[in-house]
């Protein structure tokens, strides 16, 4: 489809294996499947360049790798605080951030979490966790590494709520009886393809692909 010049190497796709929105791990191979990864081979084949999926663990883990130029285009959140490292595409799928509580616990809707006393876990790097760091008054929000380690903090009494995609709480609480979700979301959370600031490919590349998958029916043009 381009001429761009480094189409003689693959295009290097950058997913957030804790986003279970976007992806998620095969039970019998260990291979990573969903959106994000049908959306990169998608952008390769268009790109008419081979694709080398390059995954991290975190969101945090995938930003901080901006300036190693190990990746070309990441499936990733949309957030402010990112801007000054990445571009973005337009958004092509909105996703819920939601709260997890012990089953004992005494919050009973989203509303009741900004309390005194009440401690948060939520993964660094993550777009809700910015938004809770802007938007807590009173709760008191504990940094961890994953998603996963917030939910586990929760289960060990280490916190009182622990934050993450509706998916994968979803999944987490289904395995468990001690923990149930709160009513609703705190958050929308719109997801996009970023680029570097200093790569290769522009987010009007991005824009043109998304416009390419909708007309095929990849994503729900509509949803966002």
């Amino acid at each position: 489809m381009t001429s761009d010049p480094a189409a003689d190497r693959p295009v290097r796709i950058a997913i957030n294996l804790a986003n279970a929105a976007l992806v998620r791990i095969g039970e019998h191979d260990g291979e990573p499947y969903g959106i994000a990864v049908d959306l990169g081979r998608a952008l390769g084949e268009w790109l008419d360049r081979p694709v080398r999926l390059v995954t991290f663990p975190s969101a945090g883990a995938l930003m901080a790798s901006v300036g190693d130029a190990g990746w070309d285009v990441a499936f990733i959140a949309v957030d402010p605080a990112r801007a000054d490292r990445v571009a973005y595409s337009r958004p092509y799928k909105r996703i819920e951030a939601v709260f997890a509580v012990r089953e004992t616990s005494p919050l009973r809707t989203g509303g009741d979490v900004d309390r005194p006393q009440v401690r948060v876990a939520s993964a660094a790097g993550a777009a809700y966790h910015g938004h809770l760091a802007r938007s807590l008054r009173h709760a008191e929000l504990s940094t961890v590494p994953t998603p996963g380690d917030a939910l586990r903090l929760l289960c060990e009494g280490g916190c009182d709520v622990a934050a993450g995609v509706r998916q994968a709480v979803e999944a987490f609480a289904a395995q468990r009886t001690d923990l149930r979700l709160l009513p609703g979301r705190f958050m929308a959370i719109e997801q996009a393809l970023a680029v570097p600031l200093q790569g290769t490919l522009g987010a009007g590349v991005l824009d043109e692909f998304l416009a390419h998958a909708a007309a095929k029916g990849m994503i729900d043009d509509d949803a966002i």
